[in-house]
């Protein structure tokens, strides 16, 4: 088993995070570089983008409800939204987080404290949350744009505590109970962020249990492999890394072609995923630490989300406008489809009423803003706009 290793510079990895700060900013243009958070749960797509928050019919592409109202819409959204027991919590680009009901109605907004000079005039501008809310049986953990992690009483959005990390956190925390499987101790919330650092914190108090220097900043979300007791996180230095909690240190390296996004998707012990060179990875994971089952050059332009696997295939979209199928085995291209605009979220899996189900993609066009196609042959079912 040949395990890749990697040396980094501190320098290398500072100028990577000022370049994908940059990225983020100019990449997309029309709403500040930014692209919809889509998720599915609870039988709907949750979508946020522009200055709404939207459930969509899988079935239909229809709109179900959306929040808030037209004359409240006084925010920017992107983060990726979660729901628990019928609540989602989503943050907004003034640094609000909210908690709304299955209705599309206001449970409770959290408005963070904000220093003011004279009247409106602020000393400091409000913080963007790009990042997903982890939730736990009672708080929501949230990770501040340009820096820290804040908890929030899940009933109320009470501030609990906060954290301070060196740079900001765009990657949703990791919360794992106590008896998570795979996790033997105490409840632990982990943060990657960009200032290079997987935190492990105390989720009751905020207290930092310990961390580990990644070499280089991690933008994207984490994978737990609860069989393995491993935390799977990419970062802006193209690598994939394992991280062994355990033992609080880095199990294992793969070297990729460019940076790493998002997490990888898994099944039957092989990892999934695409890089912003527009490579696609199957890696295996075995007890010597990470062995290529293939490697591609797929996509013209970056991979930034998590791919989906379905119908034998891992399925990617790209900048480029496309979604591509690829066969797990041997990731030959099976199909692929257009998306009108850059497919930039990760392509979820939804369950439909026929045997194959559909995937669904976000782009950053208001016609096509999400696009729902058959995962066994790329055909399109539907598309949503986010026009009122």
């Amino acid at each position: 088993m040949n395990i890749l290793h990697v040396f980094h510079s501190s320098r290398r990895a500072t100028i990577a995070v000022l370049l994908v700060a940059a990225v983020l900013l100019s990449a997309c243009g029309g709403l500040t570089g930014t692209w919809p958070g889509i998720t599915v749960s609870d039988g709907q797509i949750l979508i946020s983008y522009g200055q709404r928050i939207a459930a969509i019919d899988p079935a239909t592409g229809e709109r179900l409800w959306d929040y808030p109202n037209k004359d409240d819409r006084d925010a920017t959204f992107s983060a990726i939204p979660v729901e628990v027991d019928g609540v989602v919590y989503v943050g907004d680009y003034k640094g609000r987080v909210h908690a709304i009901d299955d209705a599309g109605q206001a449970k409770w907004v959290y408005e963070p404290d904000i220093e003011k000079l004279i009247g409106p005039i602020a000393l400091e501008a409000p913080d963007r949350i790009i990042a997903g809310i982890a939730v736990s049986e009672d708080r929501v953990f949230v990770g501040m744009g340009s820096r820290n992690v804040i908890a929030l009483d899940r009933e109320t959005g009470a501030p609990d505590w906060e954290f301070e990390t060196g740079h900001g956190v765009w990657s949703t925390p990791l919360y794992l109970s106590a008896n998570t499987d795979g996790n033997d101790g105490e409840a632990t919330l982990y943060v990657a962020s960009l200032d290079h650092n997987l935190y492990a914190l105390d989720p009751e108090t905020g207290n930092e249990r310990w961390s580990i220097d990644l070499g280089a900043a991690a933008p994207g979300d984490m994978l737990y492999d609860s069989d393995r007791n491993l935390i799977y996180v990419g970062t802006f230095l193209s690598e994939l890394l394992a991280v062994d909690p355990a033992t609080q240190s880095i199990a294992a390296r793969y070297a990729t072609e460019g940076w790493l996004w998002d997490k990888p998707a898994m099944a039957d012990d092989v990892l999934y995923f695409g890089d912003l060179k527009g490579f696609v990875y199957a890696v295996r994971i075995t007890d010597d630490g990470f062995q290529q089952k293939w490697k591609l050059p797929v996509a013209e332009q970056p991979i930034r989300g998590t791919p989906a696997l379905s119908n034998g295939l891992v399925i990617a979209g790209s900048e480029d406008k496309t979604v591509y199928a690829l066969n797990q085995s041997n990731g030959d291209l099976s199909w692929k489809a257009n998306t009108s605009g850059p497919a930039l979220t990760s392509v979820i899996p939804v369950e439909g009423d026929n045997e194959a189900g559909i995937v669904v993609v976000g782009t950053t066009e208001n016609d096509a803003l999400v696009v729902a196609l058959s995962s066994a042959s790329g055909e399109e079912d539907w598309r949503y706009s986010n026009e009122d």
